[in-house]
């Protein structure tokens, strides 16, 4: 039987020597066409000409070469580790590396905002907490009354002092801004400001002439109650009253231990005479203290008694 080509089969025609006559699938006595095509593909279509292998072959063959040689790249530059000098090296390229893939953020500066229509006043507080300065600038400038305030009567300079807003307070005072204006509570600019914790805000009150002290409320009072150690450093030495008492009779130092704020006694360091200082109820910091723990150890006995008969009812 004559064997053919691939190329063969699928043309008809035969390629080769002295027989030039055309054959067709239908030339072949049963199965002999698909045994031919089955040997040709046996023989890795050594019989294909070279222009007959597909482009898409070809490409696959080239990425797997590449592949090939930049592994084999890789192998060749990566770091012996042979001693601890080579540890370093290793551990130097990974930071490098990692600090390369980190990218840092672009922030975008807020465009400034060009107000144009008036401003009413629960826009202009509302401004003073957000930090929009062209809102401020805008209902001032329009000539109204920076002391506007809500039905609390808090204003955009206590608004302003509680978040830390710097530069709005600036623009608040700079348009007369009564750096003494007084809430439903009492509180002024710089109570508020304490209690915000912001110290900046802080030295800027003070160095506009504002009040430490106010009736039954001192500034270190609300800087204890709140946590704000800072502002209570800063005030101490701004010469504020370490014995300063609210209606309660209580001291800041009172407040401190109420709140079991060690870290906030041991940053402040108040002077030792202020230990014997009684509140109205008759009771010095040092009382506070030895209340608290005589407190805490009768928790835990009647934890500890509750226990024991637990575990005397559980044995029956």
């Amino acid at each position: 039987m004559m064997m053919l080509k691939v190329e063969e089969l699928v043309t008809g025609k035969k390629n080769g020597g002295g027989d030039t006559g055309e054959f067709l699938p239908e030339d072949f006595t049963d199965g002999e066409y698909e045994a031919a095509v089955t040997l040709e593909k046996h023989e890795d279509l050594r019989t294909l000409p070279a222009h007959s292998v597909s482009l898409a072959e070809q490409q696959w063959k080239i990425e797997k070469q590449r592949e090939a040689e930049l592994k084999k790249k890789k192998l060749e530059q990566r770091s012996k580790l042979e001693n601890l000098e080579d540890l370093e090296v290793i551990i130097q390229l990974k930071k490098k590396k990692k600090y390369r893939k980190t990218k840092v953020p672009v922030v975008k500066e807020p465009e400034p905002e060009i107000i144009t229509e008036p401003v009413d006043v629960p826009r202009f507080l509302k401004a003073a907490l957000e930090n929009k300065l062209p809102v401020v600038e805008k209902f001032l400038s329009d000539k109204n009354n920076p002391d506007a305030c809500d039905e609390y009567k808090r204003t955009a300079l206590h608004r302003a002092c509680l978040e830390g807003h710097l530069a709005i307070v600036e623009k608040l005072l700079e348009a007369g801004a009564q750096i003494e204006f007084r809430d439903m509570l009492e509180s002024t600019a710089i109570h508020w400001a304490s209690r915000g914790g912001n110290v900046d805000v802080l030295k800027l009150l003070l160095n506009k002439g504002a009040k430490i002290s106010a009736r039954d409320k001192h500034t270190l009072h609300v800087a204890v109650r709140t946590g704000h150690y800072e502002c209570a450093e800063h005030l101490i030495p701004c010469e504020a009253d370490l014995n300063a008492k609210d209606r309660e009779g209580d001291t800041p130092l009172h407040d401190a231990v109420r709140l079991s704020s060690c870290l906030l006694i041991k940053k402040v360091k108040f002077p030792g005479r202020e230990l014997n200082v009684t509140s109205c109820a008759g009771k010095t910091p040092m009382d506070l203290v030895l209340h608290w723990q005589n407190g805490t150890k009768a928790i835990f006995d009647s934890l500890k008694e509750n226990s024991y008969k637990t575990s005397r009812i559980a044995a029956f």
